[in-house]
């Protein structure tokens, strides 16, 4: 089918650019650019809509059409309607957006650092009886992927000392190859008498044998195990992305590899129901292997889930909660973290970071500090209050009766001016209930994007205004966080302001 065109009547730049023809356009997102439409003689207004929404033309002079547009903050295919005729253009990233790969570490970073956190949540109820779960997640690749070395020497140890049982079988033999008789053999030779050939004993007996069998119970299990572990890293292979998918079908192949093995090729599949017995309770292998697999559909280590799904078009709202949980890590590695269970809720399912909006999730730090993510100020709020508006800054550090407020932008445009503009009102209405003075220290907004040309990154600048922007992104260095938190919290000593 003939692609449809503008036949050139409609074309769109950007920052006073040349026009450009729909058809040529290089469209990014979240950007504004103007249009214009060309009309033919006594043609009328035209009828656009992009992406379903109505253009509406905001000046017309000499046959020429005027007005504006702004694509959204999402790449991917996107249509024009001209007078009735669909047009299909494409919408590229914009390159200050962060990568699939930065999204993914956000997720992997704020999983792990949830992990270590539970040491500090006193929590003693629920992590234990976590409902098995068949879906796939990014805790349980991230399980998969930091144990998968382990795994491997222990199935190899099992491969060279597998546990064998002696097992009974029945079978027919020649007669002066029957090593003992037992009750069985006498009782089949007395129905079978005569049938021999001149003899009252077959020339065939049917007596029991035993041999040393490799198809025990837990070897069973093992293998079964090993089959559904396969199936699962194939899923991963065609789930996640090309980086990891790669690695997911090469453990897969490992996994297939050992299966493949003599050893494996005598056990045949567990079916029933999975019980423990004493080898799972005391062979060093086959204990260590019993967990493995118990904890991987419970996410071992890492069964702290997230209670909301972020698809990559949000990343602003996975990046705030990295940036509060980079804080909690860097309270927590310079020993001043203390209790962390309000980054957690239990439910049936298990344990989850609790991050909805307005949740007021908060860790208390050392000498009476507090960290809160999306902490509410309003007129009744108890100790702070605020007079105008109610206020929800994304990260509040409360040191006695001295608040320091973050705001991370995970994206911001050329003025970073207007962004900090916006801070005023935290640092100015925010007062302390007893005496209705200023509580807000200091303002400050985070984003992955640092210019060294702008005062706002520079600590004179911070010290001088109490406010600025200091630079963390996905994957980067976190000593500029480091610093700040040394300079504004930490004093000699481990003392706070």
């Amino acid at each position: 089918m003939e692609q449809h065109s503008s036949d050139g009547k409609l074309l769109l730049r950007s920052n006073d650019k040349v026009w450009v023809a729909l058809e040529e356009a290089y469209l990014t997102e979240a950007t504004s650019y103007e249009w214009k439409y060309i009309m033919d003689d006594l043609e009328q207004l035209p009828s656009i809509y992009f992406c379903g929404l109505a253009l509406f033309p905001h000046r017309v002079q000499q046959g020429e059409a005027y007005g504006h547009l702004t694509t959204p903050f999402q790449s991917g295919k996107v249509h024009f309607q001209i007078n009735g005729v669909q047009l299909e253009t494409y919408i590229y990233p914009d390159s200050r957006k962060m990568t699939e790969e930065q999204y993914h570490l956000m997720l992997s970073d704020i999983l792990k650092e949830a992990s270590l956190c539970f040491e500090y949540s006193h929590i003693e109820v629920g992590i234990d009886t976590d409902q098995l779960s068949r879906e796939l997640s990014l805790a349980q690749w991230c399980y998969i992927e930091s144990s998968f070395a382990l795994l491997t020497a222990m199935i190899w140890s099992i491969i060279r000392q597998p546990i064998r049982m002696l097992q009974a079988s029945e079978r027919q033999m020649r007669r002066d190859r029957v090593k003992s008789v037992e009750l069985k053999t006498l009782a089949w030779l007395e129905q079978n008498r005569g049938r021999g050939t001149g003899s009252d004993i077959p020339e065939t007996v049917k007596s029991t044998t035993r041999a040393d069998s490799y198809n025990t119970y837990e070897n069973k299990l093992l293998k079964r195990w090993l089959v559904e572990l396969r199936h699962l890293l194939k899923m991963y292979g065609k789930s996640v992305p090309e980086e990891q998918a790669v690695r997911a079908e090469s453990y897969a192949d490992k996994v297939g590899y050992w299966l493949q093995d003599p050893f494996f090729k005598q056990v045949s599949p567990y079916k029933g129901v999975i019980r423990i017995t004493q080898v799972f309770r005391k062979h060093p292998s086959y204990r260590q292997c019993y967990h493995w697999f118990d904890r991987l559909y419970k996410h071992g280590d890492e069964r702290i889930g997230m209670s909301y799904h972020y698809p990559l078009r949000e990343t602003f709202a996975l990046y705030e909660i990295w940036c509060y949980m980079q804080f909690v890590k860097l309270f927590r590695e310079k020993g001043l973290l203390e209790d962390s269970s309000g980054l957690f809720r239990t439910t049936r399912e298990g344990l989850f970071l609790h991050f909805a909006e307005h949740n007021e999730s908060m860790v208390k730090l050392k000498n009476g500090m507090r960290l809160s993510y999306q902490r509410v100020f309003q007129s009744n709020s108890p100790s702070f209050y605020t007079y105008t508006q109610r206020m929800i800054p994304d990260i509040v550090i409360e040191a006695g009766d001295t608040l320091y407020v973050l705001d991370p932008k995970y994206r911001i445009a050329a003025n970073l001016g207007t962004a900090l503009g916006e801070m005023h009102k935290y640092r100015d209405g925010i007062l302390r209930c007893c005496n209705d003075s200023r509580a807000v220290h200091s303002v400050f907004i985070v984003t992955p994007v640092q210019d060294a040309e702008l005062d706002y990154f520079r600590a004179d600048f911070h010290s001088r205004y109490r406010m600025g922007a200091i630079a963390l992104t996905p994957g980067g260095d976190t000593s500029l966080l480091s610093d700040w938190i040394n300079n504004q919290l930490v004093q000699e000593g481990g003392e706070t302001p």
